[in-house]
């Protein structure tokens, strides 16, 4: 099969002359943010931004939406993050549905021994009303699949499971990379496209991230200092490079889209979301590196809003707060249905 991304321009009359399957947004890192109630506050932004971009999704009239991790900041306890999470979208007057990942930061209490890694996983499952969403989840697992009522598309939500040190630890069990492995060979036999929501970039891939001179130090190893393997985070590379036409979206770097650094190929179509608490940039630093401005920018809420046809799915950047596209910054990847074209 030829698998190509190409500029929506290339594609932009074709596209408007059909309509999609569906449309969802796709976000990431919204960040709540009440650190010591507030007082502390890092990601300043945070509430005010998801604000604005259920309101913008809205009126894209998206059928759900998909966050890639980190809808909470949770430094001294998430409780209170995930009330106000729930609050902001009851009081938007959103009802859509919203799939969440876990991300790194939904287990970051347990560092600091304000709870435990069961704790986390139970309010996020609790908070993000995992119970009460049409998915398939296992008892007490964080990790679920969604299947697109109307293409049969399927959605696999992975989740950070085993703590917040990303770059320093095997950040998968055995069951979720088995339950992997077995939901990409049966889109493989039913011919069905495959997303795959995974909140951390791999390090050094280049996407999120600067290929050659990586910025962001906290991203997915699979090797510790020592060359030993880190199981699981291999095994979950290999998995993606076997089934090259998945479709995988991850946030956590908060990279904005204007560095360029949205997509790769390798080891399947890869996407970067932006923070939609506010992005950062990479910038030289003295020794001809680059590293992360870590301004967290608050003038801009990144994401997309993707449109998905039988053959093709358009991703097209979007500052939420302005509801601005970023012509330069919309991809599509040509990629299978088990629909038949009508």
């Amino acid at each position: 099969m030829d698998i190509s991304l190409l500029r929506e321009a290339a594609l932009l009359g074709d596209s408007m002359s059909n309509q999609p399957l569906y449309r969802f947004a796709a976000i990431s890192d919204i960040h709540i943010d009440l650190e010591n109630g507030g007082k502390n506050t890092y990601f300043i932004h945070a509430e005010e931004n998801f604000r604005h971009a259920l309101e913008i999704i809205k009126l894209h009239q998206c059928d759900f939406i998909i966050s890639a991790g980190d809808q909470v900041t949770n430094a001294s306890g998430a409780e209170e993050e995930w009330r106000r999470y729930r609050q902001i979208i009851d009081e938007s007057g959103y009802d859509g549905l919203i799939l969440e990942a876990m991300g790194n930061h939904e287990t970051r209490s347990a560092k600091y021994g304000l709870n435990s890694l069961d704790d986390c996983r139970r309010d996020f499952i609790r908070y993000t009303k995992l119970g009460e969403k049409s998915i398939a989840r296992q008892p007490g697992k964080t990790y679920y699949a969604y299947t697109e009522p109307n293409s049969g598309d399927v959605f696999l939500f992975l989740s950070l499971e085993n703590g917040v040190s990303t770059n320093e630890i095997d950040n998968f069990s055995d069951d979720q990379m088995d339950w992997v492995e077995q939901q990409l060979k049966a889109g493989d036999q039913d011919d069905r496209r495959v997303f795959l929501i995974q909140h951390a970039n791999l390090y050094g891939l280049g996407v999120g991230d600067d290929k050659n001179r990586p910025a962001y130090a906290g991203a997915l190893r699979t090797h510790d200092k020592n060359n030993q393997p880190f199981v699981n985070n291999l095994r979950f590379y290999h998995l993606l490079c076997n089934h090259p036409e998945t479709i995988w979206m991850s946030g956590h770097t908060h990279v904005d889209l204007r560095d360029r650094l949205n997509y790769t190929d390798h080891p399947c179509h890869t996407l970067h979301i932006p923070a939609l608490s506010g992005s950062t940039r990479i910038v030289s630093d003295h020794g001809g590196g680059h590293i992360l401005d870590r301004t967290f920018t608050g003038d801009n809420a990144q994401g997309y809003i993707v449109d998905v046809f039988y053959d093709r799915v358009i991703f097209k950047g979007i500052d939420f707060l302005s509801d601005t596209y970023y012509s330069d910054f919309t991809y599509t990847v040509e990629s299978r249905s088990g629909l038949q074209q009508p």
